[in-house]
């Protein structure tokens, strides 16, 4: 179990990474969780708690791409028995995935040719290229995933009410207080609104309630309210 802060820039964080403990997420619900496209090249680490953009147009979860910030929730996976949730992280140097799709280019060939000139074959399970009125060169190659990708993160559509548990913001724990209201910064962090970048978009989350995670962590209990 980690003994110290891992997370570089959820200064709330007291050990390990960032953590998510779901109270109320609707997409638990309405099926709005997407695990389909790779994480950015040069994204390194991707807290649960923290927030990417679904960018479908460049093939990426990224940080600036079309679109809502989505939530990171990624399934906790320990190896190790001394391990704990707060040292869950995905980390793109424990990932060589390479291949998105078995299915990719089409490189086979149908040609078709007219039924008239087709012959009953002989055995009817064996049928020859002449005597079948499609022929199939070859099927497809796998489709890989765009240069310097390496994991797929889980994350969750949000919706107004919805509401978690976290620690992951960019932040001091004096300086989150009941009441404050949190907006997604440019690096997916939750942060103050006067922290913010210029890409935090709409999104406003609450602070509810300061409470703890089940490892006795400081956290807070959000609700989104826009």
């Amino acid at each position: 179990m980690a003994k110290s802060r891992l997370s570089e820039k959820a200064l709330y964080v007291e050990r390990g990474y960032g953590q998510v403990e779901p109270n109320h997420l609707s997409a638990q619900r309405t099926g709005q969780i997407y695990a389909q496209l790779p994480a950015k090249a040069g994204i390194e680490v991707l807290e649960n708690g923290q927030f990417v953009k679904y960018n479908y147009k460049d093939g990426v979860v990224d940080f600036d791409g079309a679109g809502e910030w989505m939530l990171v929730f990624n399934e906790v996976k320990l190896y190790r028995d001394h391990l704990d949730y707060n040292d869950f992280a995905m980390i793109a140097s424990n990932y060589v995935a390479r291949v998105y799709s078995p299915v990719g280019e089409l490189r086979g060939i149908a040609n078709a040719r007219n039924y008239q000139d087709v012959v009953t074959p002989a055995d009817p399970y064996e049928p020859t290229s002449t005597e079948d009125p499609f022929t199939i060169t070859q099927w497809e190659v796998p489709k890989f995933m765009p240069e310097g990708t390496r994991m797929v993160p889980r994350v969750f559509k949000t919706n107004v009410g919805d509401i978690f548990t976290t620690n992951t913001i960019a932040e001091q724990q004096d300086d989150v207080t009941l009441g404050a209201e949190l907006v997604v910064g440019d690096d997916g962090y939750l942060c103050l609104a006067a922290n913010a970048g210029e890409n935090a978009g709409d999104m406003v989350w609450q602070v509810v309630k300061i409470y703890t995670l089940p490892d006795r962590q400081k956290a807070v209990k959000v609700m989104r309210i826009a």
